[in-house]
């Protein structure tokens, strides 16, 4: 309010109207009171940005807790899952040597089959070539039988063709000595026949 009135004095002195010197101060008047802050609007200012800084100072605490609690519990769970983690590797590598222990009985089991096959194929195989040297002995036997059997077929043959032979000029002979006496037999009779005609004739 001094500042008013020194404004006030100050204004009359360079000879302003004392009416315009005082609506000059009263618009001065109002707007101190209407935009400049008080000392008292100041205090409550400063009491809002106290209270609003203790309860940023508490959500930051709760804040800060609640980091902590996460934290805590992540920290937690990290365990937890590292220690789920460990047991899975322990389970896994478990099963790998379980696995591995399998794969090598299955390996053994195998090359025990195998070898038994090939014992069973080299057996086969000695079966095989004994049985295909008793077979050539066989077939040997059997081409030997066979060519006897042809030798004694051709003999045979040679036999028959010579016993025919013999029949033949047997049946020829025969033949011969049957004609000639059927010819001796009609020649006769053809005789007979030509005595008694003319014995006919002459009487």
């Amino acid at each position: 309010m001094n500042a008013l009135y020194s404004l006030y004095d100050a204004l009359l002195s360079i000879n302003v109207p004392a009416d315009k010197a005082r609506a000059v101060v009263d618009a001065m008047e109002r707007d101190m009171a209407a935009i400049l802050a008080t000392k008292s609007d100041i205090e409550l200012l400063r009491q809002d940005l106290d209270g609003a800084r203790l309860a940023a100072k508490s959500d930051i605490e709760l804040l800060r807790q609640d980091v902590d609690g996460a934290r805590l519990a992540a920290k937690s769970d990290i365990a937890l899952l590292r220690q789920e983690l460990d047991g899975a590797r322990l389970a896994a590598k478990s099963d790998i040597e379980l696995l591995r222990q399998d794969v090598d009985g299955a390996r053994l089991a195998a090359k025990s089959d195998i070898e038994l096959l090939r014992q069973d194929l080299d057996g086969a195989r000695l079966a095989a070539k004994s049985d295909n040297t008793l077979l050539r002995q066989e077939l040997d036997g059997a081409r030997s039988a066979a060519r006897g059997d042809s030798e004694l077929l051709r003999q045979d043959l040679n036999n028959a063709r010579t016993a025919a032979k013999s029949d033949l000029e047997l049946l020829r002979a025969s033949m011969t000595i049957r004609l000639g006496s059927m010819l001796v037999v009609a020649v006769g009779v053809l005789f007979t026949a030509l005595t008694l005609t003319l014995r006919w004739v002459i009487r």
